[in-house]
């Protein structure tokens, strides 16, 4: 990749041999901006390839010269947490978050530092790669520890953040996300240096104390006994309300669950229900699938989800559960099967999620994991 500046804007240039592995329905997706943080596109034919020209135009990089102020590092952790909770999204688009490029050379900012904007690879992937497990490959670790967010995320966020893309976890993702738009505060500075001038203070005092009631001076031995006492009782109270760090129950219990696995089933997956209502008597009707696998389809005993539906398929569909995670496979004859409107290709697994809306043929059903 590389950058062009010109008089007509300024772009990103990926090359790319075939364009046939370009896919035309995220590239759809990009140019309407329904994900967010991504880039126009355009796709240019060159002399013997072709060209994807992001165009960053009024933007800049997030290699920034002199250091960002403490109100633009808070503004730039929210538009990573922004940024993050959009890739969570991107599953439910069919889109892949791998296809993100997490580069920091290729990510941009506005002057006001207030929103991230990426290129997306508008690549074709296998459906196995719909999860933000794939962010992996497309380089968030080395995107983490970059120079560019070293003093925007603390290492700490960062090694949450890592662990949530390992284990697919997209709940956890956007607990940590949003943990980045709270802004930073300025650390509370308790006095250590005021704490030791206050003990020194004190022994100074002793020493004058002692000095004078050699010497049998009353007067001033019995005034630096006083200030004596005092500097003494002012340094005990600084030691004692001394403030404690307290750490929130809820970012201690996640942690102690990320570290130890404290036993808590935090992300246990029973059932996958479906919800359906009838078109001509408008009553609603739910299944449930507790099985590794069910078939839906049109025929009664092939199916452990029946319709008597002229539109759907002997067998239509098959739900699958892969550890906590479910997936759906289009068996129809005539590939009419849409997770979100979206066709699906035939024989290949789809991650499905609560909140998504699965068709076979002309039914549709509401997904719930619970």
């Amino acid at each position: 990749m590389q950058i062009r500046k010109g008089p007509y804007g300024h772009f990103v240039i990926k090359k790319i041999e075939d364009i046939g592995s370009i896919n035309d329905y995220t590239q759809r997706l990009i140019a309407e901006n329904i994900p967010g943080h991504m880039l126009p596109l355009y796709v240019i034919p060159a002399v013997s390839t072709y060209e994807l020209s992001y165009d960053f135009s009024g933007l800049k990089t997030l290699f920034y010269d002199p250091v960002p102020s403490k109100p633009e590092i808070n503004k730039l952790r929210k538009a990573l947490g922004d940024l993050f909770l959009s890739l969570c999204d991107l599953p439910d688009y069919l889109l892949s978050p791998g296809s993100v490029i997490l580069d920091d050379k290729y990510v941009f900012t506005d002057d006001s530092f207030s929103s991230l904007s990426i290129c997306f690879d508008p690549v074709k992937v296998q459906p196995g790669k719909l999860n933000i497990r794939s962010l992996t490959e497309a380089g968030i670790k080395e995107f983490l520890n970059s120079d560019s967010l070293s003093q925007v995320i603390t290492p700490d966020e960062t090694d949450g953040i890592l662990y949530a893309v390992e284990q697919n976890d997209e709940d956890l993702l956007r607990q940590e996300a949003r943990k980045l738009m709270i802004p930073q505060s300025e650390p509370e500075v308790h006095s250590e240096l005021l704490e030791l001038n206050e003990f020194k203070l004190t022994i100074l005092l002793s020493l004058l104390s002692l000095i004078f009631m050699l010497l049998k001076f009353t007067v001033p031995s019995l005034l630096a006994v006083t200030a004596e006492a005092v500097f003494a009782f002012k340094t005990y109270k600084l030691i004692k309300e001394e403030p404690k760090i307290k750490v929130s129950e809820d970012t201690d219990s996640s942690r102690r669950h990320m570290l130890f696995g404290d036993g808590t089933n935090t992300a246990a997956i029973d059932a996958l229900i479906l919800t359906t209502t009838d078109k001509s008597s408008g009553k609603e009707e739910r299944k449930a699938v507790y099985t590794d696998k069910a078939a839906i389809g049109s025929d009664r005993f092939l199916c452990d989800i029946y319709y008597s539906d002229k539109d759907m398929s002997a067998i239509h569909a098959q739900i699958k559960k892969i550890g906590s995670t479910y997936y759906v496979c289009d068996l129809s004859s005539d590939n009419s099967t849409f997770i979100n409107n979206v066709r699906l290709a035939s024989g290949q697994d789809y991650e499905i999620k609560t909140g998504q809306v699965l068709m076979c043929g002309t039914r549709e059903f509401k997904i719930e994991i619970i």
